[in-house]
């Protein structure tokens, strides 16, 4: 059986909460459970007279704890991956050029969401990474970890700049993995014959549209660290949802949008090669200083451009940046595949309120001038947009 708690991830978690505590001097502590979630059950059969109706046998139960055995295990890992993550990312956006300062505020219980969507995504991905053999057991034990995240709640909160925003969101992040990790060693206690499994979980789960029991969870197989393929592929779909969320999250509650200053084409380049495209893929977005920016324009003889670039407490997002996040340059010439987002789909989403582009246009999909109407040429029209908030719409502002 897996020991409870090695003295390396007591050590570690103890580390990054001190870390944390130290960033902002101020503790953000969940509401953790009074008993192991008394009010959230599963049942031991799907109905009367059925062949699952009859209790558990000692066997099931047993492969049900070693499911959650391998789950706490999985969740392990996730976590490690997520901190390794933000640390990366926080000293990659701290080294970014300095400019105008600026603070933001952060909602912690927004914690609850990602954590949830990260359990979900993975849970979606069961079936395709484990050949639809074990999928119903991998979903249904993602389902015990989604009820019981459900379980805890952060107060609101507020901290001023990048540095208060990354700890206090990291320091959320250890919080709810440690509550959460508690709670499954509890239920997966072998004390008398799994009393906690048998006397705890007595109703379905209902995970993504669909119900549970605990006989789905003690009859198949969540993956452990021997299944290497499918364990990694959950993994990699959870992690890579979990950096989505990270950076919109960062961007659109600590995050400034900022314009650059107006320019044309070089005089000596000529028109008849560098259509506003050509001139985004081939100068601008090869130029270190303008990697994690967004080049728009509009025509007025010649071409006319600004570009939009993010800081984070008047820190400009530094080139690696745009390696991580921009999938494209130009929009939809995709450059980096393994990027996160499409480049208008940050800067215009990644928002409380609708952005103004100040008659600027996006530059064609094209390398070609287009029709020659108006301040159209070499760029695409409409503008307008729906604001949807990217993950997070409820953080629009009405």
């Amino acid at each position: 059986m897996k020991a409870q708690n090695t003295s390396n991830k007591l050590s570690r978690r103890n580390w990054l909460r001190d870390t944390a505590l130290t960033a902002t001097g101020v503790a953000v502590l969940p509401s953790l459970l009074n008993s192991c979630i008394e009010d959230h059950r599963i049942p031991p059969g799907v109905g009367v007279g059925s062949p699952q109706d009859a209790p558990p046998t000692t066997a099931e139960l047993a492969n049900a704890a070693q499911n959650l055995d391998n789950m706490r295990d999985w969740l392990e890992h996730l976590h490690t991956r997520k901190n390794d993550y933000m640390t990366d990312m926080f000293l990659l956006i701290e080294s970014g050029t300095e400019g105008p300062s600026g603070l933001a505020d952060f909602i912690i219980d927004i914690l609850l969401k990602i954590a949830i969507g990260i359990i979900a995504a993975a849970a979606v991905a069961a079936e395709a990474v484990t050949a639809g053999v074990a999928g119903a057991a991998v979903i249904a034990t993602l389902g015990i970890a989604s009820v019981l995240i459900k379980k805890f709640a952060f107060p609101d909160s507020r901290t001023n700049g990048l540095l208060g925003t990354y700890a206090e969101f990291r320091k959320g992040q250890d919080d709810l993995f440690n509550a959460t990790d508690d709670a499954l060693l509890i239920l997966r206690d072998e004390t008398d014959n799994y009393k906690n499994l048998r006397e705890k979980w007595t109703e379905e789960i209902d995970f993504n549209g669909k119900k549970y029991t605990l006989r789905d969870v003690a009859t198949a197989q969540f993956p452990s660290e021997k299944d290497g393929t499918v364990y990694v592929a959950l993994l990699k779909v959870a992690f890579d949802q979990f950096r989505k969320y990270f950076w919109n999250l960062m961007i659109t509650k600590a995050g400034w949008v900022k314009w650059s200053h107006r320019w044309g084409f070089d005089p000596d380049s000529g028109r008849a090669y560098w259509t506003p495209a050509r001139y985004g893929r081939e100068k601008h977005y090869t130029e270190d200083s303008n990697k994690s920016s967004y080049l728009r324009g509009w025509w007025d003889g010649v071409a006319i451009f600004s570009k939009l670039y993010i800081t984070f407490d008047g820190r400009e997002l530094p080139p690696a940046a745009a390696k991580e996040l921009f999938k494209d340059d130009t929009p939809g010439h995709i450059i980096n595949p393994d990027g996160l987002f499409n480049r208008d789909y940050v800067f215009k989403q990644f928002r409380t309120e609708k952005l103004d582009f100040l008659g600027y246009h996006d530059v064609r999909k094209d390398l070609d001038w287009g029709i020659y109407s108006g301040d159209a040429i070499g760029f695409d029209l409409p503008d307008d947009y729906v604001l949807t908030g990217g993950e997070f719409p409820e953080l629009i502002k009405k």
